[in-house]
């Protein structure tokens, strides 16, 4: 199978304060950094459906979903056209850090036909704030093939957690949606493996 690459940028509805490369890529020790609680609720993750692991010294976090999958035509119902799954993480990390989610990598499977469409992104925001950012990546039929999306906050649009305050829960509230009429499409499933695979890298700065 051939893959193709989409590059987002994501719009943010309320911007934050620009961060200079250098602060971003300071991190606190990655043995004091570590998920304390993860969950998810969605159509398109119901339970026993995801699985999550933090990799590269506490930098990334890597989900992994089996039944993500948004769809029209033979046995797919009005409903399986839009699916959802909305992550929520809460992170442990020391005193006088904040942090946040620069760019997501996501990796699927898409066959959209022709006259056909299709949408994929998410919503970020830490909950008790009031700030998000948000995007969504277009597909236009005819798609047939493996995807990888990269989406990138620029600095000004960054979401932050607060300083001073640990454990806040992050929101990934990410959606999956097909427009086709009478043709049998889908979006989200991975030709290999049978899963849709979102990858949030953490970005550091200290208080």
């Amino acid at each position: 199978m051939r893959f193709f690459t989409v590059f987002a940028t994501l719009v943010a509805l309320v911007s934050a304060s620009p961060v200079d490369l250098e602060e971003r890529q300071t991190k606190p020790d990655k043995d004091t950094v570590y998920i304390e609680k993860v969950s998810w609720a969605g159509t398109g993750c119901p339970p026993g459906s995801a699985t999550y692991d933090i990799v590269e010294s506490g930098t990334l976090i890597s989900l992994a979903f089996s039944k993500y999958v948004a769809g029209t035509g033979a046995g797919m119902s009005a409903t399986d056209a839009r699916k959802n799954c909305d992550v929520r993480i809460t992170l442990h990390y020391p005193q006088g850090w904040t942090w946040t989610v620069a760019t997501t990598d996501l990796r699927g499977y898409a066959r959209i036909p022709k006259g056909c469409s299709a949408r994929l992104g998410s919503q970020y925001w830490f909950s008790g704030q009031q700030k998000e950012a948000s995007a969504m990546v277009p597909f236009s039929g005819p798609v047939d093939a493996n995807y990888r999306l990269t989406t990138t906050i620029p600095n000004e649009s960054l979401v932050w957690s607060t300083c001073g305050v640990t454990g806040p829960l992050f929101n990934v509230n990410s959606q999956a949606i097909v427009t086709c009429s009478g043709q049998d499409s889908i979006l989200g499933v991975d030709s290999q493996d049978t899963k849709f695979q979102m990858l949030l890298h953490l970005s550091w700065k200290k208080c």
